[in-house]
């Protein structure tokens, strides 16, 4: 997460989304920079204004002064990009039990969508990343769609007055390729109604301002 509220912004960092890049790019300038500990980088809607929206109010900032945006990706690449980066040797020694470079992309996505923890870890799901609560009930005010760096690239250089470079951070190098077969896929999109309600209405310009409270997929 980091917050720009003299810019008129917040951005927060969903989980495989450029959130690295986007951070690097603009800290230097940010009123509050949450990384490191994951729990912390990646703070959801519901986080944010339950714990920093009375920090920043505090700091003279009202929810009204800034809008709160985030990254989205389309979702069953989101989905392939956690398998990708826990198939990285590293995570061998670092977490075992969350490697998967020995685990088919079809084998982690079933358990993904059968709610197996022990398999998939802490992963969540990108419409509860953006929601107020497990209704999904939206809570950010613009989302952008990360295949779109020319929209979300313009925006932030317009609330910065300036030129803002945003350039790849934390990808991973594994390219391992992967394979769904035609009943798992449909499993997927069908868990990932919401998402994908999300994910059309960026299709059109790359950023979408929805209604608070909207519920997708409802």
């Amino acid at each position: 997460m980091i917050a720009l509220p003299s810019h008129g912004f917040v951005v927060l960092s969903m989980p495989k989304c450029a959130s690295t890049s986007i951070v690097n790019a603009l800290s230097g300038k940010a009123e509050v920079v949450l990384r490191g500990h994951p729990r912390l980088k990646h703070m959801n809607c519901r986080q944010f204004h339950t714990r920093m929206v009375p920090i920043l109010r505090n700091a003279g900032y009202r929810r009204q002064d800034y809008e709160v945006v985030s990254l989205f990706r389309e979702p069953v690449e989101w989905l392939e990009s956690w398998w990708r980066y826990r198939s990285r040797p590293a995570v061998v020694t670092e977490n075992p039990d969350k490697y998967t470079g020995e685990m088919t992309f079809e084998h982690f996505a079933e358990r993904y969508v059968a709610g197996d923890q022990e398999i998939t870890g802490k992963v969540g799901r990108p419409a509860r990343f953006v929601a107020l609560s497990n209704d999904l009930d939206i809570g950010v005010d613009r989302i952008f769609a990360l295949d779109w760096p020319d929209t979300w690239q313009a925006w932030f250089t317009d609330k910065m007055d300036g030129t803002v470079k945003i350039g790849t951070a934390n990808v991973s190098t594994e390219r391992r390729e992967p394979e769904l077969t035609d009943g798992t896929r449909a499993a997927l999109v069908d868990f990932f109604a919401p998402e994908y309600d999300i994910w059309s209405r960026l299709q059109e310009t790359g950023e979408w301002a929805p209604d608070q409270g909207y519920v997708p997929g409802g």
